[in-house]
């Protein structure tokens, strides 16, 4: 089992950061739905602090990715991939990437200029930079919620190609990421 990946796998590094984001995004998305619907008070601030500290998680596994992306690139696509379907994969890539990146950017911005704190599971505080702005607040608030919806459909897009590359093509999309 190599670390790196390889012209026909990803390796364990990889496969580990891709497997925990994907827990952490999913759990995320389920958190911030669930407690956007709760009625104010302290249980519902609770929901709010645990999902900005997996939030600061899900930030830093992505630096991670993105550096061994560039220390390890993963492997080409494969060579029958019609162009259509490979300038589509890179793109949906690269959305699930700037939308990574969006969603823990918009959320600091959503907690500062809202005049809140991002403590990390009660162990450390992020610093607020930026001063309390209600207008800015609101901004930052919708930009986190449609990057947050964004973010669903992407992973479905990106689960169903996977899935269509598995059972449909028969090729080895899916498997070089389980196994390597």
């Amino acid at each position: 089992m190599s670390l790196h990946n390889t012209p026909t796998a990803y390796g364990s590094l990889a496969r580990t950061l891709h497997w925990s984001m994907a827990v952490l995004m999913i759990g995320l998305i389920a958190l911030g739905l669930y407690m956007t619907e709760q009625p104010d008070g302290d249980p519902k601030w609770a929901l709010y602090d645990l999902h900005k500290s997996f939030g600061v998680i899900a930030f830093a596994l992505l630096l991670m990715r993105i550096v061994w992306r560039h220390v390890s690139p993963p492997p080409p696509l494969p060579a029958h991939m019609p162009p259509l379907e490979r300038a589509a994969a890179h793109i949906g890539h690269g959305l699930l990437y700037l939308t990574m990146i969006a969603l823990p950017v918009s959320g600091y911005l959503d907690s500062a200029w809202g005049g809140y704190h991002i403590s990390v599971f009660g162990t450390f505080d992020i610093p607020m930079l930026l001063e309390k702005n209600k207008a800015l607040f609101e901004i930052a608030e919708e930009v986190h919620e449609f990057f947050g919806n964004l973010l669903i459909l992407l992973v479905l897009g990106h689960a169903a190609a996977a899935l269509k590359h598995h059972f449909v093509q028969k090729d080895d999309v899916l498997t070089r990421m389980l196994r390597g």
